[in-house]
């Protein structure tokens, strides 16, 4: 199953990328995550080959991952594979984050997603929460963007950027 979502920021491409690129400690700012670290490669920068732990907030058990950027291009894009996960029924996910300009020179952030569960049965039934959740992410980021402001809740954000 794949999810494609994108959203316009009011920051220039290098500012976006500067942010997204922040791979060790996006929980330090990301508001859909409790937590995030650095496990192998650089503490922070994105870059090929990097690994990271996050814990993401789910009600009494929170979701723990573990990923590995296995494409990147600098300025652009980068893509990391969830090889390892707790309290969510994953069976393969894989994440690309980036940055683009549309037709009229809009600074353009995105995440492509594509996934499967198991069961197999409950890949269809989740693309909405999977989608939620990249619409969800991609708020939370433009918000830092432009604002600088750091874990901002996601009903906020929600109540802030309805039209996205």
């Amino acid at each position: 199953m794949k999810v494609n979502y994108e959203m316009p920021v009011d920051v220039t491409s290098e500012q976006a990328w500067s942010v997204l690129s922040s791979y060790g400690n996006v929980g330090s700012f990301h508001s859909s995550l409790k937590s995030s670290k650095s496990i192998k490669g650089s503490d922070n920068e994105a870059e090929l080959g990097c690994y990271r732990e996050c814990i993401i907030p789910n009600g009494k058990k929170d979701i723990l991952v573990r990923e590995k950027i296995t494409e990147f291009s600098e300025g652009q894009y980068y893509t990391y594979d969830v090889y390892e996960w707790e309290n969510f029924p994953l069976k393969k996910m894989s994440i690309t984050y980036g940055v683009k300009k549309n037709s009229n020179g809009e600074t353009i952030i995105y995440q492509n997603s594509e996934y499967r569960l198991k069961p197999r049965f409950l890949t269809w039934p989740m693309k909405g929460k999977m989608r939620s959740g990249a619409r969800e992410s991609l708020m939370a980021y433009k918000h830092y963007m432009e604002t600088g402001e750091k874990k901002i809740n996601l009903e906020v954000l929600k109540k802030n950027y309805k039209t996205l």
